[in-house]
């Protein structure tokens, strides 16, 4: 038993003093040992399957911790356990909040809440201290469907100046995890509005706005104002068609609340689009007039990307 002190801080001390029985038996551990170790107090049991070291200082990331590890490894925490390991004081410290994949039929103990979600994409999970949890953006959109207005703005307001998340970073998230009648997207849109502009960014404006991003992308052959490529059934103009790479480019001068109410339909263009073998790329005035060589360089990679792949369009003469 000797060594069974070296392996229990080696594996808690960077998860909060807590470990995983999992864990422990994958290090290479009997169910004796493991046994031996309860018994004789090396570890203690806080919960099915989770150990604590004594002495270990009891913290909220402890009960974090612990909460994820018996949740399971898909877990990720999330609403105002995420909130509060981003840094948000607005949000008061709640039970541990975290969610799963929705084919999950999750492990729960009393004290924790537990949801399934649906999408739960790469981009949503970042991480602290090696703990999964939700992104800052994130974060906002989720809490905007079971917070009030006053501590959604406190916190939407405390992400933004201090430099957690942006606003329009959230609001890119809010609409692509958007859905028609998300409990709180009106709230949460409407509130963006207020602190960046709150008005449709006039047409002259947004064209402007696109050639300078197909000038600082060094692509010349576009065809502006092009009937959306589709079997037939949705119909529009697109901002900008590229042959070459065969990609759309839109731009985005909406209120959020517009984008918001807008997203089934920008869904159904773009998957339009798709059928035929066009992908499309969307800015946002707010990405176009504070990181215009970023946008164009993700339009310039991804046009020549595609190109690299052979595809690409015939443009009509």
């Amino acid at each position: 038993m000797a060594v069974l002190p070296a392996e229990i801080d080696h594996l808690a001390s960077r998860q909060g003093g807590v470990v995983a029985r999992k864990q422990l038996l994958e290090s290479g551990l009997s169910e004796w040992q493991l046994r031996r170790a309860l018994e004789t107090g090396l570890l203690e049991s806080i919960m099915a399957g989770v150990m604590r070291v004594p002495g270990s200082p009891r913290s909220e990331m402890q009960r974090l911790w612990a909460a994820h590890l018996r949740v399971g490894a898909e877990s990720v925490l999330a609403l105002g356990s995420a909130a509060r390991l981003w840094g948000l004081k607005s949000i008061e410290e709640c039970r541990p909040t975290l969610v799963v994949p929705h084919h999950r039929t999750p492990k729960t103990e009393s004290g924790m809440i537990v949801h399934r979600t649906r999408r739960l994409e790469e981009v949503d999970v970042g991480a602290i201290d090696g703990l999964p949890v939700t992104c800052p953006a994130r974060t906002l959109v989720d809490l905007s469907s079971e917070t009030g207005k006053a501590r959604l703005t406190a916190a939407l307001e405390e992400a933004h100046y201090d430099r957690i998340v942006g606003y329009t970073e959230v609001g890119r998230a809010l609409v692509r995890l958007g859905e028609a009648g998300r409990h709180g997207a009106v709230l949460l849109a409407e509130l963006l509005d207020e602190r960046t502009g709150g008005r449709d960014l006039e047409q002259s404006a947004l064209e402007r706005l696109l050639s300078d991003l197909f000038d600082a992308a060094g692509i010349t052959d576009v065809i502006r104002q092009h009937p959306l490529p589709s079997c037939g059934q949705v119909r529009g103009l697109v901002d900008g068609l590229i042959p070459r790479g065969a990609v759309i480019a839109e731009g985005d001068g909406r209120r959020w609340h517009s984008r918001c109410a807008d997203m089934v339909r920008d869904r159904e263009r773009d998957l339009a689009a798709a059928e035929m073998g066009i992908q499309t790329l969307r800015f946002m005035h707010e990405q176009l007039t504070s990181d215009l060589e970023g946008c164009a360089a993700q339009l310039r990679r991804t046009v020549d990307l595609r190109a690299s792949q052979g595809l690409g369009l015939r443009r009509a003469r």
